[in-house]
C-alpha cells in the first residue's frame, strides 16, 4: 500500500489545532480561577481588618496587604473596608 503524504499532513494540522484550542482553554480556565482566588483573598482581608479593628482601636484606618491598600472606616453600626473599587461590609 502506498501512504500519501497529504492524508499525514491533514492529520498532523488537526491535531495541532486540537492541541492549540485545549491549551488556550486551560489557560483562560487558569486565569479565571486566579481572578477568582484573588476576589476572595481580597474579602478575607478585609473582614479580617474589621476583626483586627474590633479587637484594637488603635489600628491604622489605611492597612497596605500585597500591594492593596485597604481603608477601614466606621459608619455608625456599619464597619467598612474599601479595596480597588470594592467595598465589603459588616453591620453591628
Amino acid at each position: 500500500m502506498r501512504k500519501r503524504s497529504g492524508f499525514i499532513l491533514v492529520e498532523a494540522l488537526t491535531s495541532l489545532t486540537i492541541s492549540l484550542m485545549i491549551i488556550f482553554m486551560l489557560s483562560l480556565c487558569v486565569s479565571e480561577q486566579f481572578k477568582l482566588i484573588n476576589q476572595w483573598e481580597q474579602r478575607v482581608n478585609a473582614h479580617k481588618i474589621i476583626l483586627l479593628h474590633l479587637e484594637n482601636s488603635h489600628m491604622p484606618n489605611k492597612v497596605m496587604i500585597k500591594n492593596r491598600i485597604y481603608y477601614y472606616q466606621k459608619i455608625e453600626n456599619t464597619y467598612q473596608v474599601k479595596v480597588n473599587n470594592h467595598v465589603y461590609q459588616v453591620k453591628s
